[in-house]
Order: C-alpha cells, then sequence, then structure tokens
C-alpha cells in the first residue's frame, strides 16, 4: 500500500480532531464521576453530540481569527497573555512569555518571532531595565483575541 505524507494543514486536522475527542472524553468521564442519572441513552448522546457541535464550531471558528498554527503550539498561550496583560496595563518580558507558553525557550522564541513577522506582537526595550526586552499585543492580536473570546463565550 502507498502512503503519501500529510500536508501541515492536514496533519493540523488531525491534531484537531484529536484534541476534540480528547475534550469529550474528559465531558464524558466527568459526567460518569458525578454519577448523574440519564434519563435515556438517547438524550446522553444527544448531549455529547450537542456538546461535540459546540467544540467544532469553537474549533473550526477559530480559524477565521488567527493564522493556522496559532492553535498547535506556545502562541495562543502568549497571545492569551498579552491580552490580559494589555486590559491589566501589565508589562510583559519575553522572558516571562516564554515562561507562561510551557514551550520549550527555542520553541517560544521562534513562535514570538513569527507572531511579531505576522504583526501580532511589538518588542521594545524595558526603559527600566535595558537587559529585558517587553513584548506588547499589537492593536490587530488585541481585536482578534476579542473576536475569538465572543465566539467561544457565545458558544459555550
Amino acid at each position: 500500500m502507498n502512503y503519501r505524507s500529510m500536508t501541515g494543514s492536514e496533519d493540523s486536522d488531525l491534531v484537531e480532531i484529536k484534541e476534540t475527542l480528547s475534550e469529550l472524553l474528559d465531558v464524558l468521564r466527568m459526567r460518569d464521576a458525578k454519577a448523574e442519572p440519564v434519563e435515556t441513552p438517547e438524550s446522553a448522546i444527544s448531549d455529547t453530540v450537542d456538546y461535540a457541535k459546540r467544540l467544532l464550531t469553537i474549533r473550526t471558528g477559530r480559524r477565521r481569527f488567527l493564522p493556522p498554527g496559532y492553535f498547535d503550539g506556545p502562541a495562543l498561550t502568549i497571545l492569551l497573555d498579552l491580552y490580559v496583560s494589555d486590559r491589566e496595563k501589565r508589562q510583559v518580558a519575553v522572558s516571562d512569555a516564554v515562561a507562561v507558553s510551557g514551550a520549550p525557550t527555542s520553541t517560544a522564541l521562534r513562535c514570538i518571532a513569527t507572531m511579531e513577522n505576522d504583526g501580532y506582537v511589538s518588542k521594545q526595550p524595558d526603559p527600566s531595565d535595558k537587559r529585558r526586552t517587553l513584548l506588547q499585543a499589537t492593536p490587530r492580536a488585541i481585536a482578534d483575541i476579542e473576536k475569538l473570546t465572543t465566539l467561544w463565550r457565545k458558544t459555550l
């Protein structure tokens, strides 16, 4: 049998499907742990299907607001942190963004460079400590994160 290698988009779609199924399993496990009586098996399936539809809306809808790949690595975590920091008027050093991402330093720094090239973050020297570089979400990033979180709020 001949196999072709997957494109990055196909690989990303498989990751999304795996994550969605994992989230569904988590929901089912929580439901089982609560031991709530279920009226009929059909209603349980219907609830699960409804939840799956909402998850799919969230997962596929996000592509409208952020570039592909921003959900596979540390990008979304960093952007969310920068968004919150912007709204709370806090400064974020690049080293802090790397730490919050949970990714290896080199991976997070590559991600930050990509987001900078894409116009989602900007860097500037820290005026109080020339050894540090501050990271800030751009107006575009702020707007896109607000659109994305609005979709999530409406869907969940």
